[in-house]
């Protein structure tokens, strides 16, 4: 009944206008369905520590829905379920929480929606579909902006430099809690990649996405936007060669059925923004946003901590099944690295995208430094 009633009052939604920061005024069609430690600076100053609090009050009753795409059991599923008790814990029980994994809400695309509309208040979504709803957040996809130290990753997109980022988002009536990094999106084909000329002509099923468009362009691939839940059938019959996801995604979809190799090339990875709808983020009293604030926090912590082992056990799994898997050496990834380039010419094109990407490599690089 309650699926019903979010579904309705979606629905009713949906008949209003979008509105897009950037200089998109686009909204989203194509569903991608079912598929930090301290200093942690939020909107208003930064939140020091971890998740550990006693509660917090008084604040008022009330019950918020949280909403992800992922399966049951996943770390991004165990994540929120982190979130929402730790709301509970911290609110003495005055705020309420349901949960829906799996894309209970519906699609990627209609979660989102539902938090900017205000049917939702808290969801989590990939930054390449958020980019339908600000054109700005689509830069988290250019490729090889991430190091592959993922202990770092994080770290800097929740710090300031981050948060200039998801401020971004402010304008199309979403405010970004944090960005949750769920791993490094590999490659998978039947035919082994190790060369930008091992690309030449392949048909590479992707997400909508104008960035990941261009990238693929660059490596000489055929970009072909399929829903996520019509993948497995394009690969089993031959519609696409291959198509790239975290090694997660792969196993539990069961692309690996119908894929032989899988290949990290660290050209990009699957980068979450934890949102609530900025109209009910704004009305909220200083203690309640501090739940909320430490909460998120919690739960980020949990899938910071579990995504890696799992990721990993999803490869070894996929192995164990007959795939074969390897990573790119470095001297390939730079030539893939040297082919994509062109793709931050074709995008960085106001001049905060000029300053800002620079600024965030910078950071990236920074925190890569420090721990050597």
């Amino acid at each position: 009944m309650k699926k019903k009633l979010i579904s309705l009052a979606l629905t009713l939604a949906m008949t209003v206008s979008l509105a897009a920061c950037g200089s998109s005024g686009k909204t989203a069609t194509e569903a991608e369905t079912k598929a930090a430690e301290s200093n942690q600076t939020e909107a208003g100053g930064s939140s020091e520590g971890s998740a550990e609090g006693t509660a917090i009050g008084p604040v008022k009753e009330q019950t918020i829905k949280l909403t992800h795409p992922q399966p049951e059991g996943t770390p991004e599923d165990h994540a929120l379920k982190t979130m929402a008790a730790k709301i509970e814990e911290l609110s003495n029980g005055a705020i309420k929480c349901e949960v829906y994994p799996n894309g209970q809400i519906g699609s990627i695309p209609e979660s989102i929606q539902s938090v900017q509309m205000g049917v939702t208040q808290i969801a989590m979504g990939p930054c390449a579909i958020i980019a339908s709803y600000c054109e700005d957040m689509a830069l988290m996809d250019m490729p090889y902006l991430l190091p592959r130290d993922t202990s770092v990753i994080s770290g800097v997109l929740n710090s300031d430099v981050g948060r200039e980022f998801l401020d971004r988002l402010d304008t199309a009536g979403i405010h970004g809690m944090g960005f949750w990094f769920a791993g490094f999106r590999l490659m998978s084909s039947n035919k082994d990649i190790n060369s930008v000329a091992d690309m030449k002509n392949m048909k590479m099923r992707i997400m909508e996405s104008n960035i990941l468009t261009s990238t693929y362009k660059a490596l000489g691939a055929q970009p072909l936007v399929i829903a996520y839940a019509e993948t497995y059938n394009a690969l089993q019959n031959g519609t696409v060669d291959g198509q790239e996801n975290p090694a997660q995604s792969i196993y539990t979809m069961n692309f690996h059925e119908v894929q032989k190799y899988l290949v990290d090339t660290y050209h990009d990875a699957q980068t979450h923004v934890l949102m609530v709808n900025k109209k009910w983020w704004d009305s909220q009293d200083d203690a309640t946003k501090e739940i909320i604030r430490q909460a998120e926090l919690a739960g980020r912590e949990v899938l910071d901590s579990e995504i890696d082992p799992y990721i990993q056990d999803c490869i070894d799994k996929m192995v164990e099944s007959g795939c074969t898997y390897h990573a790119l050496t470095d001297e390939q990834i730079e030539e893939f690295k040297e082919a994509t380039s062109v793709v931050y010419d074709e995008f960085l094109t106001t001049d905060w995208r000029k300053s800002y990407i620079p600024k965030l490599q910078a950071a990236f690089d920074e925190a890569v430094a420090a721990k050597k």
